[in-house]
């Protein structure tokens, strides 16, 4: 009897929806705000993709999961204070960092495997010697080592400046914590420059020291990294001269001698509104290194005062801070009383002109 044939060995097809979709969920791990359409639109094309029900829900947590559990990560780590952030993207603040690292490390861990050199066959002479296993060894711990540190970060000093409270700052970083706390006054110096590529674009290095001879840098790729420097030497009141940035094609600035200054901040605003008769007056002054607020609203009989708490103010006059909490009692009759909660989860910004105070689309007039 003649054996029967082999059966046909059938490669499976993918249309392009099919393999769109586990592309963009795959890639979505790799991107932190571009991340996000490329998961949906991908976890939409899957629901008309060829693969089973399980490859599709493995490439929906994949591209899902990671940045939902890192949204609840940056909520739950995020300062309770005033902050200013340097660097954005940290281990505990980016998904896509860990999935580059991952990459690198596994990267690294594929060719270490691949120099392990291979036995002769039984009966063949030994291979000549070769410096190839070695190049690839050295490859492979090299990507080990650069995955380990993009994840933790051991190379930057610090990545924001929180208030610590009782007049003192906090240089935080993601892996290690606080690293350093000080006051105002043992700021010997900040230094924020953009470093020029010949090859992509450009990385900001921050540098701060201290009295006490300790310094602190970061490099990251956030131009925002300059501002949150200017608002922060602003915010802390730090001496003129102390905190330099430059920039390419816009020189050198030095805190103190262009643009606002803390004690400019200081004074009354007030805004009347000509339609409902309520008059809200916004009040600022230095405590300390630091500047404090509250916001009077006088409507008709009542009066409602409430606190301006964590403000930061840049020497371009933009100013961010929280609202507390405002609640309102009534009685409107006899047998009825009323209660209202008037919160912001989000803060609030505003900026100091010359003229007085902008908050939104209402303008207050210094007092």
């Amino acid at each position: 009897m003649a054996p029967d044939p082999p059966a046909p060995v059938t490669i499976p097809t993918y249309d392009v929806r099919s393999l769109a979709a586990a592309g963009l969920c795959i890639a979505a791990l790799f991107f932190d705000t571009l991340g996000w359409p490329m998961a949906i639109v991908g976890v939409v094309l899957l629901r008309r993709a060829v693969f089973g029900a399980r490859i599709k829900w493995m490439l929906a947590a994949l591209a899902l999961v990671p940045k939902i559990a890192f949204l609840a990560v940056r909520s739950l780590g995020a300062p309770a204070g005033l902050s200013f952030t340097i660097e954005p993207t940290t281990l505990a603040t980016s998904s896509s960092l860990w999935a580059w690292s991952v990459l690198l490390a596994a990267f690294g861990v594929f060719v270490m495997l691949r120099a392990k050199p291979v036995p002769p066959a039984p009966g063949q002479p030994p291979p000549p010697p070769s410096r190839q296993p070695l190049l690839l060894k050295s490859v492979g711990f090299v990507a080990i080592a650069a995955g380990v540190l993009l994840l933790s970060g051991l190379t930057d000093g610090f990545h924001r400046i929180d208030d610590a409270g009782e007049g003192r700052w906090a240089l935080k970083h993601a892996a290690r914590g606080t690293v350093a706390t000080f006051k105002a006054g043992e700021v010997a110096s900040i230094e924020g420059r953009e470093v020029p590529r010949t090859r992509g674009a450009s990385r900001y290095a921050v540098r701060l020291a201290l009295a006490d001879g300790r310094s602190f840098s970061v490099s990251t790729p956030s131009v925002a990294a300059l501002r949150e420097v200017r608002a922060f030497a602003t915010t802390a009141n730090l001496g003129a001269g102390k905190v330099k940035v430059t920039r390419r094609g816009e020189g050198t600035w030095t805190n103190g001698a262009t643009g606002f200054m803390l004690k400019d901040f200081a004074g009354a605003f007030e805004h009347a509104d000509k339609d409902t008769g309520e008059r809200t007056t916004m009040e600022f002054w230095i405590e300390g290194d630091r500047l404090a607020g509250k916001e009077t609203v006088v409507d008709g009989k009542s009066t409602y005062v409430r606190a301006l708490r964590n403000i930061s103010v840049a020497d371009t006059g933009e100013m961010r801070y929280d609202l507390a909490t405002r609640a309102e009692a009534g009685k409107p009759s006899e047998s009825t009383m009323s209660f209202s909660l008037n919160w912001s989860s989000g803060g609030d910004s505003a900026r100091l002109t010359n003229d007085g105070l902008q908050v939104g689309a209402r303008k207050f007039a210094r007092r």
